[in-house]
């Protein structure tokens, strides 16, 4: 296993690698996560974090943002949930911590370039992909 070791915690990259019939086969069982789950998780661990470390124990912000990283380090089935979830922890890092900032905001980008936006989101109804491309815009990924 491949480690990244960020500011906010460790996050693990499997160097297991499935053939495309068992991919097919793993997302034919698991539905999408939308965007909105996605947020909701984040947002619920976030708090979760905060209450039960940063207020009680004192925890930083960095911390913090490593204990909802952790919650998910084994990431998602798909590149577009990846991709948003990679998102959203740049907006919950607040832009904060500016190396975190640069190397989170590369991640978002080679994911981008690698799979290319609009194949990414061909499968992602019309009203949660124009939501996600509002959020890369103000972001200026797009």
């Amino acid at each position: 296993m491949n480690l990244l070791i960020l500011p906010f915690g460790i996050l693990g990259k499997s160097t297991v690698s499935l053939t495309n019939q068992e991919n097919a086969l793993i997302m034919l069982h698991e539905e999408r996560k939308t965007y909105e789950t996605l947020k909701s998780w984040a947002l619920e661990n976030y708090f979760d974090g905060c209450r039960d470390h940063a207020v009680m124990n004192g925890w930083p912000h960095e911390q913090i943002m490593g204990y909802v990283i952790y919650q998910f380090e084994d990431g998602f089935e798909r590149p577009i949930e990846n991709l948003m979830w990679q998102v959203i922890l740049l907006v919950l890092s607040g832009g904060w911590h500016a190396e975190w900032v640069i190397q989170q905001r590369q991640i978002i980008f080679d994911c981008i370039e690698e799979h290319g936006l609009d194949a990414l989101l061909a499968e992602v109804p019309k009203e949660e992909a124009q939501t996600f491309k509002h959020d890369l815009k103000i972001l200026k990924f797009v």
